[in-house]
């Protein structure tokens, strides 16, 4: 199931993009990931998670705690309403 939060403002969401960010997001519902750790949940490849990763950062959907290959993602609860309010 798609999730509302993996449609993006600044990119054409295409039904494999909206899929591969549904699976990032569920995975950071529950706790704090880093990329790594998201990939080996998901089975997604690390460089797909990275891109995916940068692009919800973009519409302020996740942000990036801490540096490097140790900084992990959490959820903003930002994307949900930045959805509301484009759709009112």
């Amino acid at each position: 199931m798609i999730n509302p939060r993996a449609y993006l403002t600044t990119v054409k969401n295409v039904r494999r993009g909206l899929e591969t960010r549904s699976m990032l997001i569920e995975a950071l519902e529950r706790e704090v990931l880093s990329a790594a750790e998201i990939s080996k949940r998901t089975g997604i490849p690390l460089h797909r998670v990275r891109y995916h990763l940068r692009m919800l950062k973009k519409d302020r959907v996740v942000v990036k705690v801490g540096k490097g290959r140790n900084a992990k993602w959490r959820l903003t609860g930002m994307g949900q309403t930045s959805l509301d309010e484009t759709t009112r």
